[in-house]
């Protein structure tokens, strides 16, 4: 197998590279180590955050499996762990003992939780709160009305296709929105995932016409679900898909000073149930259920990005997996869902190295070779 992964070339650098501030040693220290116990400090390094957790941990067992054994891929000392299912059976994991990582380790899931954001969306689509995808977020969401989202449809913010955040890898913007919602250094106690949206003062082109990756469309949703519910996002995924699939029972994440989720990132859970997320979002497509139809149609009707050959759907990217459209949640660093229902096969990874080139499956046909090894 190591000789399908030996012509990796990564070639997809202008999104992550963007927020690329820091190495490995970095990413560990700020992005990893602090969410283990935010959910009791309430601390983000000096900085003094909100936070909702759900349900009481449970720990399980955490041996190595290794029905099938890919450790020539996945020995790497930035690799925090890799679990392979099968069939919704695990056939492989590994864990970075080094750093005491197991399958109970609560990791920060970086970028993957946009798709547990669209997830509460679908939900809440399903059950009738949301009529349809093409009404507008001003129909949801009084908040909304005085900010550019105000007139652009659910579909489209999903699909970061708003046409509202100007397209430029603007580091400053991202971070100041970030530090906005968050409640970060001169905006500490006062976190407010409105006012980050609501710097945006105008529509930079029509919706629809061009996708671009940016933290306020999912900040708006967030926005939206609680107008709508009034509870968090969080809360709606954990009481509409998490509890259904969880094995550890225990999840937390950040929201603002008001308990809006802070929507683009945050989302810690276990290492086995962000593995067991990926078994649920396929199970559902596979039984043909509302939700599952949901996650269908995000695929089917993925918009094209800067990305070659890989689009994007409801808050998670499409690649091509043996020339089938393939759900694929992804996190900074190296974090990896990878939904393949024509295997049956589930392939979670988390590093803390882009760089790091079995961690990183920017690649053309990278995910389709990993697809036709796991039989």
């Amino acid at each position: 197998m190591l000789k399908l992964f030996l012509s990796l070339a990564i070639y997809f650098s202008f999104t992550f590279i963007s927020f690329a501030d820091h190495g490995p040693k970095k990413m560990w220290k700020r992005q990893i180590v602090p969410y283990f116990d935010v959910h009791e400090t309430k601390m983000m390094g000096p900085f003094k955050i909100n936070v909702h957790a759900y349900g009481k941990k449970k720990d399980l067992d955490a041996a190595n499996v290794k029905k099938e054994n890919f450790d020539n891929i996945f020995k790497d000392k930035n690799n925090l762990a890799v679990l392979i299912r099968k069939n919704n059976k695990l056939v492989y994991s590994r864990y970075n003992k080094k750093r005491k990582i197991n399958n109970n380790t609560i990791l920060h899931g970086m970028s993957m939780s946009k798709t547990a954001l669209s997830t509460a969306i679908g939900s809440l689509l399903c059950n009738g709160k949301i009529e349809s995808l093409d009404d507008e977020l001003g129909k949801y969401s009084s908040s909304l009305k005085q900010t550019p989202y105000s007139k652009i449809t659910i579909r489209n913010t999903l699909q970061m296709n708003s046409g509202v955040a100007p397209i430029q890898n603007d580091y400053k913007l991202r971070r100041k929105l970030n530090h906005i919602a968050l409640g970060m250094r001169k905006y500490e106690g006062k976190g407010s995932v409105l006012k980050a949206v609501s710097i945006l003062k105008g529509n930079d082109r029509e919706q629809g016409s061009k996708h671009f990756y940016f933290s306020s469309d999912p900040f708006a949703l967030s926005i939206m679900i609680t107008d709508l519910t009034n509870k968090p996002a969080s809360q709606i995924f954990y009481e509409n898909a998490f509890k259904k699939f969880s094995k550890n029972k225990f999840m937390h994440w950040v929201s603002d000073k008001k308990g809006v989720t802070v929507s683009q990132a945050r989302l810690t859970m276990s290492v086995l149930d962000w593995s067991n997320f990926g078994q649920f979002v396929h199970d559902e497509m596979k039984n043909n259920t509302c939700l599952g139809k949901f996650y269908k149609e995000g695929i089917e009707n993925a918009v094209e990005t800067k990305r070659d050959g890989v689009g994007y759907g409801y808050q998670f990217w499409v690649y091509k997996v043996n020339g089938i459209p393939t759900l694929t949640m992804t996190g900074h660093g190296g974090f990896f869902n990878i939904i393949n229902a024509e295997k049956n096969s589930i392939t979670t990874i988390f590093s803390v190295d882009e760089k790091y080139k079995y961690g990183n499956l920017f690649s053309k046909g990278m995910i389709s070779n990993i697809a036709e090894e796991i039989n």
